[in-house]
């Protein structure tokens, strides 16, 4: 494609790709919310069960598993939508930068421009991207760690 033919800067397919990429990334971002809420009330159906049977014997630990399953659900949702995030910048920043050349190979790609933290250069930082494997202790997972910590106190707490 040529500059002249991209005055319009976004056509009706940059558009829809643009919408179909923050559609990606809102389920994403909602599959990561369902994960936490589906967590909190297995892990606390499993606090109530065990209040409620005399003779448990460590069977609140049971309720580790969901937590550490949830957690390990919720950081691969995190990652996917910090890819996309990515890949949405790498397009707009081919508009930007006027890269008409990248524009045939780029549009409808739905794959995820996954960046560890390692690799990140100073360029890409510039342009708004940002690593997508370092999610594990991020701020809105830190629900899977108190949790985690809180489960195994109360066992050590009721047995």
């Amino acid at each position: 494609m040529k500059e002249d033919e991209r005055k319009n800067l976004f056509n009706d397919d940059d558009r829809q790709y643009i919408e179909m990429l923050q559609g990606n990334i809102e389920r994403m971002a909602g599959n990561s919310a369902k994960c936490k809420s589906w967590m909190v009330t297995i892990v606390s159906s499993l606090i109530a069960l065990q209040c409620s049977i005399k003779d448990s014997n460590w069977w609140l630990l049971l309720g580790i598993l969901p937590i550490v399953l949830f957690w390990y659900l919720d950081v691969y949702y995190l990652h996917l939508e910090r890819g996309m995030r990515n890949l949405e910048a790498v397009f707009l920043n081919m508009f930007r930068d006027k890269e008409f050349g990248k524009y045939e190979e780029n549009l409808f790609n739905f794959k995820p421009y996954k960046i560890k933290k390692k690799d990140l250069t100073e360029k890409q930082k510039k342009q708004g991207l940002v690593a997508t494997n370092d999610r594990w202790f991020s701020e809105s997972v830190i629900l899977y760690g108190a949790s985690f910590f809180g489960v195994v106190i109360l066992s050590l707490a009721l047995n």
